[in-house]
C-alpha cells in the first residue's frame, strides 16, 4: 500500500484512522481504490462485486443496509485520500457522492417496494392500468449533483395518481407510498455497526413536517398554486428526479413530464413577479440575520468560523447565483440549470456577471467547498465550523497543503469576494442597485395613499386639463378590469395613482402622458406584479412616463407588451450598445434549452422566446432612440441586423422538423438546408422600421428529388414561424409577393429558376426592386450566387428612354395608389418625397451600372446618389443636397410615426428646400415629366 499517500490523510482524519485499524478489508481495497479517479461506473462496479447481482435487482432489506454502508465507507475513504493528496478534483468528489446517494436511494426503494408489494399488491395507475413507480426528487445539493462528503440528502416523495393496490390486504396509494417512504428512511439513515449511508431530510416537502410523507401530483399542483412560497421556489430550483424502476411494465415518462409542467412555471416565471422580489429580499436578509443572530449568541464563533452560513460563506454564493436564475430563468431557459457552477458559467455567458467577477466567485466556491470537505473528512460529521483551536487550524491548513498564513489570507480574501457579491446580488441579477437601500422615493413628494385624487389634479395640473384628467380617472376606476381587482391589487393601485399623477405632471406633455399612463394601468391591472413594480419603484415609473410623454407609438408599444417594463429597472444596461453577436449566442443557448420531456424541441416555447427577444431588443433601441442616442440610419441598421439574426436562427430551428428522414430518401440530406432568404424593400436596403413588414424571396439550390417539396415546406414553416400569433405576439409580418410570378408562383424556387425568370421574364419594376435586394440569411453559397445573378441583371445595358418611361409609369401608379387630399405634404409618397429619391436612385443604377459598376453595391440611397455624382451622371452639388434631403425626410417620417400617426404627413409649408432639391434632380433625370403629372410643390 502506498503509505506516503495515506500519511497526510491519516494525520488529519481520526475517522480514517479508526476505520483502517478495525477493517483490514477496507485497508486492502483502499490501496487500489486511490490509484484511479472515482467514477459512477467504478462505484456501480464495487456494488455489484460485493452484492453479487446487478444494481437494478432488489436485495433483502437487511442485506441492503449492510451493503450500502460498506460501499459508502469505501467511497468516502477513497475520496478522502485522493482529495487530501490533491488527486481528486472538486467534480470527482461531489459527483461521486451524488451518484452514491442516487444508488443508495434506488436500492432502498427496490428492497422496500419488494416487501410491500408482497403484502399489499401492486399500486396501479387507474388511467393506464400499469404499475406505478414512485417519483423521488433529490433536492438541494443532491439535485444539483454537488453533494458534499458528509451531507444530508433532501428528498421529496411523489406519486402520480390516487387509487388502491391490488393485493389481498390493499392500501390506498396515499397510505402505500407513505409507508414506502417511512420504511426507506432507516435503510439510508439508521446508524448501526457499519455506520450510516446518508442522513435523510423530508422537510422540504409541502407543509414540511406537518404534511404527508408522500404527495400525489394533483395535491402537489394544488399546493404550489395556492400556497407555494418564495423560499420554496429557491428550493425547487435544484429539484431532480432520481430514476427508480421496480415494475417491468411501468413507465414514468408521462408522470415526470407532468411534474416538469408543474415545477418549471413555479420556479421560473416569464412575467417576473415583483412581489416575489420583495420576498427574495427578505430571504436574503434572513440569511444574513441568521448568522448575525448566531454571532451574538455564541460570541461570533458561528459567524466568523461557519464557512457555509457565515458571512462570505457558501450559502451566500448559492444565493447570488440562484437569485439571477430565479429572476431571469423564465425568459432565458439556458439559465435553468441545477448545478451551481454550470449556472454561474451561464450567467457569465449572458453578461449578468462579468468574467472577472465570475472567476472570483468560482474560485471562492471551489476553495470553500474543499475546506468544507476537509472539515467533514476529519470525523465524518456534517460540520462547517473552522477550528477555533490554533493547532487544529494549522492542521487544517496542512491538510489543504498550504502554509497556515497563506491559507488564512486566501480564506479571508475569498470570503470578502463572496460577501461583496452577496451584498450586490440584486444588482448582479439586473434588478437595480444594492437591495439594502431599497426602493427610492426621493424624487416624489410624500403623497398620502388617502389623498383625494381630484385635489391632486387641482394641485398638479393646469386648469385647462383638469376636466380631461378627472374624467380619465373616473373611467379608469369604473372599468371592468379595475372593479374586479383583488383587495391587495386595489391597495397597490390606490398607492400608485397619486404617484402617477405627480410624475405625469412633471413631464413635457402632462395631458398626453397622463392619458397614456392610464391606458397602461388598465392594460396591466390584472397583473399585480406590474402594479407592484410601478408602485414600489418610482424611478421606473418616471422612466415609463418619459416614454409615454415622448412618443405615442412607443406608449402603445409598451402598453401592448408590458413584459418590457422590467427592462426599465436597469436603465444603464438599457442604454448600452446592442451586441448582436452576444444576442445570437445567447438566443441559440436558450432555444437549445427548450426541450420537451421526450427530448424533442418545445416549438411553442422557442417561438415565444424569439418574439420576446425581438421585442426586448427593439425596445432597447427604442429607448436609445427616444433619448437621442441613435440616428435614423443607425437605428435602421440595428433593426435590420436584428431581423437578419432572427431569420437565420429560424431556419436552423425549422430545418430539423422538415428535412427528409434517412429512410425517406436514398440521397444524402444536408445538416443545414441549401436554402437562402433574400431581403427586398426596407430590409433589403437596411432601412427597416419598428413595425416594418419583411419583403422576402426564398431560394434553394439542391439537386435532390425531394428539394422542391421540402424547401416549399420549409418556406411555409418559416412564414408561419415568423408571422403567426402566439402568446408573445407576432415576430414580423411577411410579404412573399415579390417572388417570381407573385402569389401564383412557388413559395420557394430554385436559383436556376430565379435566374431564368430575371433574365427572360421579369418586369422592369422587378429589376427596380432588385437594386435593393440582398442575401440576409441561410446558405452563404446561395447568397454569393444570388449576388452574381443580381449583378449580371443590373449590369445589362438598357434602352434608357424605355427605362425612363417604365419608371415614370410605375411612379404614376404608386402615386395613384396613395392619393393625398389632406392639404398636407406626404413625406413618402408626394412629389419631392422619399419615393421620388428611391426611383431616381433605381434609375441611375439600372441605366449606368454597366458603365460604372460601383453603382451595383447595395449601399443605400444616400451613398448611391454620391456614387452617381462621382460617375458624372448627376450634378455633385445637387446629389449632396438630395442626399441630405433624404436623410431629413427619413428623420421626419420617423418622428411623425413615433407620434402615432399612421401616415407621415406634415404641414405643406414645411420641408420646402428639401422638396425643391428633389424636384430639381427629378427634372434632370426625368425631364418634362413633372409638368405632365402636375406638381403641387
Amino acid at each position: 500500500m502506498p503509505t506516503n499517500s495515506l500519511t497526510r490523510a491519516l494525520e488529519w482524519s481520526g475517522y480514517l484512522q479508526r476505520k483502517i485499524s478495525t477493517n483490514e478489508q477496507l485497508k486492502t481495497e483502499l490501496s487500489q481504490d486511490i490509484l484511479h479517479p472515482i467514477t459512477p461506473d467504478i462505484i456501480k462496479q464495487w456494488f455489484t462485486q460485493t452484492s453479487g447481482q446487478p444494481v437494478h435487482q432488489p436485495i433483502a432489506t437487511e442485506q441492503c443496509k449492510h451493503l450500502l454502508r460498506k460501499l459508502r465507507n469505501r467511497v468516502f475513504c477513497a475520496l478522502m485520500v485522493r482529495d487530501i493528496n490533491g488527486q481528486a478534483c472538486f467534480e470527482e468528489v461531489t459527483q461521486s457522492m451524488s451518484f452514491l446517494a442516487d444508488l443508495a436511494v434506488q436500492q432502498a426503494y427496490l428492497s422496500i417496494m419488494q416487501d410491500l408489494v408482497q403484502i399489499h399488491g401492486e399500486p396501479i395507475n387507474p388511467e393506464t392500468g400499469k404499475p406505478m413507480e414512485m417519483i423521488i426528487l433529490g433536492m438541494g445539493k443532491l439535485g444539483g449533483k454537488e453533494l458534499n462528503v458528509s451531507s444530508d440528502i433532501d428528498l421529496i416523495m411523489l406519486y402520480a395518481q390516487e387509487g388502491e393496490t391490488t393485493g389481498r390486504r390493499p392500501l390506498s396509494h396515499h397510505e402505500f407510498y407513505g409507508r414506502l417512504t417511512q420504511r426507506m428512511m432507516p435503510v439510508l439513515s439508521e446508524i448501526n455497526a457499519d455506520g450510516h449511508v446518508f442522513r435523510t431530510d423530508l422537510r422540504l416537502r409541502p407543509d414540511g413536517d406537518g404534511g404527508p410523507l408522500a404527495w400525489s401530483l394533483d395535491a402537489l399542483e394544488n399546493y404550489l398554486i395556492t400556497q407555494g412560497r418564495e423560499w420554496e421556489r429557491y428550493a425547487w430550483l435544484k429539484a431532480r428526479v432520481i430514476p427508480v424502476k421496480y415494475f417491468k411494465q411501468s413507465s414514468s415518462k408521462e408522470d415526470i413530464a407532468q411534474l416538469k409542467s408543474l415545477r418549471t412555471p413555479f420556479v421560473y416565471r416569464k412575467y417576473f413577479d415583483f412581489d416575489a422580489l420583495a420576498s427574495l429580499r427578505q430571504l436574503r436578509e434572513r440569511i444574513r440575520q441568521d448568522w448575525q443572530r448566531k454571532a451574538l449568541n455564541r460570541n461570533g464563533v458561528d459567524s466568523i468560523h461557519n464557512i457555509k452560513l457565515g458571512e462570505g460563506g457558501i450559502r451566500e454564493i448559492e444565493f447570488t447565483v440562484q437569485l439571477a436564475q430565479l429572476i431571469r430563468g423564465g425568459r432565458m431557459p439556458s439559465l435553468q440549470l441545477r448545478g451551481l457552477l454550470p449556472a454561474l458559467h451561464a450567467e457569465i455567458g449572458i453578461g449578468l456577471i462579468t468574467k472577472e467577477e465570475g472567476l472570483l466567485l468560482e474560485n471562492a466556491y471551489r476553495f470553500l467547498r474543499r475546506v468544507e470537505h476537509m472539515l467533514q473528512y476529519r470525523e465524518d460529521e456534517q460540520t462547517h465550523l473552522l477550528p477555533a483551536d490554533p493547532e487544529r487550524f494549522a492542521a487544517l491548513a496542512k491538510a489543504m497543503n498550504m502554509e497556515e498564513q497563506a491559507f488564512r489570507s486566501q480564506l479571508n480574501e475569498h470570503r470578502r469576494v463572496v460577501s461583496r457579491a452577496f451584498r450586490n446580488a440584486f444588482r448582479i441579477a439586473g434588478m437595480g442597485e444594492e437591495s439594502a437601500s431599497g426602493p427610492h422615493y426621493n424624487h416624489l413628494s410624500d403623497t398620502s395613499d388617502s389623498t383625494d385624487l381630484p385635489e391632486l389634479v387641482q394641485q398638479f395640473f393646469a386648469p385647462e386639463i383638469h376636466e380631461y384628467i378627472e374624467n380619465r380617472i373616473k373611467a379608469l376606476l369604473n372599468s371592468s378590469r379595475i372593479r374586479t381587482l383583488s383587495g391587495s391589487s386595489r391597495t397597490r393601485l390606490k398607492k400608485l395613482l397619486p404617484q402617477l399623477l405627480e410624475t405625469a405632471a412633471k413631464s413635457d406633455n402632462p395631458q398626453l402622458t397622463c392619458g397614456n399612463l392610464f391606458d397602461l394601468i388598465e392594460a396591466i391591472a390584472q397583473r399585480s406584479a406590474y402594479l407592484a413594480l410601478l408602485a414600489e419603484y418610482p424611478e421606473t415609473l418616471a422612466r415609463v412616463a418619459r416614454i409615454m410623454s415622448s412618443s405615442h407609438w412607443a406608449a402603445g408599444y409598451l402598453i401592448r407588451n408590458p413584459i418590457l417594463l422590467d427592462g426599465l429597472i436597469d436603465w444603464q444596461t438599457l442604454m448600452q450598445n446592442v451586441d448582436f453577436s452576444h444576442i445570437a449566442t445567447q438566443l441559440s443557448k436558450d432555444l437549445d434549452a427548450c426541450v420537451l420531456q421526450d427530448g424533442q424541441p418545445d416549438v411553442e416555447q422557442q417561438m415565444n422566446i424569439m418574439r420576446d427577444v425581438q421585442k426586448q431588443v427593439s425596445f432597447q433601441l427604442l429607448a436609445q432612440d427616444l433619448s437621442g442616442g441613435l440616428s435614423v440610419e443607425k437605428l435602421a441598421d440595428h433593426l435590420s441586423a436584428l431581423a437578419d439574426l432572427l431569420l437565420e436562427e429560424s431556419i436552423k430551428r425549422i430545418w430539423p422538423a422538415v428535412k427528409p428522414k434517412p429512410e425517406q430518401t436514398s440521397e444524402p440530406v444536408p445538416d443545414y438546408p441549401r436554402f437562402a432568404v433574400i431581403a427586398y424593400g426596407k430590409l433589403g436596403g437596411k432601412e427597416l422600421g419598428y413595425a416594418s413588414d419583411l419583403d422576402l424571396v426564398l431560394l434553394f439550390d439542391d439537386p435532390a428529388d425531394y428539394a422542391l417539396e421540402v424547401y416549399a415546406k420549409l418556406g411555409r414553416r418559416l412564414s408561419t414561424w415568423l408571422s403567426s400569433m402566439t402568446s408573445s405576439g407576432r415576430m414580423y409580418e411577411i410579404d412573399l409577393r415579390l417572388r417570381p410570378d407573385g402569389d401564383a408562383g412557388l413559395l420557394a424556387i430554385s436559383v436556376d429558376t430565379f435566374e431564368k425568370y430575371q433574365l427572360e421574364h421579369a418586369w422592369p419594376w422587378e429589376h427596380q426592386a432588385l437594386t435593393r435586394a440582398r442575401f440576409c440569411a441561410g446558405d452563404k453559397a446561395i447568397g454569393k450566387r444570388f449576388e452574381r445573378i443580381r449583378r449580371q441583371i443590373l449590369l445589362k445595358e438598357r434602352d434608357r428612354e424605355q427605362l425612363r418611361q417604365d419608371i415614370i409609369d410605375m411612379r404614376a401608379k404608386m402615386r395613384a395608389g396613395h392619393p393625398n387630399n389632406s392639404g398636407m405634404f406626404d413625406v413618402k409618397h408626394d412629389h419631392g418625397g422619399m419615393v421620388d429619391i428611391e426611383f431616381i436612385t433605381q434609375y441611375l443604377v439600372l441605366a449606368y451600372s454597366h458603365q460604372y459598376p460601383r453603382l451595383l453595391d447595395n449601399l443605400g440611397n444616400i451613398a448611391l446618389l454620391k456614387i452617381a455624382a462621382e460617375g458624372g451622371f448627376i450634378p455633385e452639388d445637387l446629389a449632396n443636397e438630395v442626399a441630405d434631403a433624404y436623410r431629413t425626410l427619413r428623420k421626419t417620417q420617423h418622428a411623425v410615426r413615433l407620434r402615432g400617426q399612421e401616415k407621415a404627413r406634415v404641414d405643406n409649408h414645411l420641408l420646402l428646400n428639401e422638396r425643391q432639391a428633389v424636384n430639381r434632380l427629378w427634372e434632370i433625370v426625368f425631364p418634362g415629366t413633372r409638368e405632365q403629372e402636375g406638381n403641387p410643390s
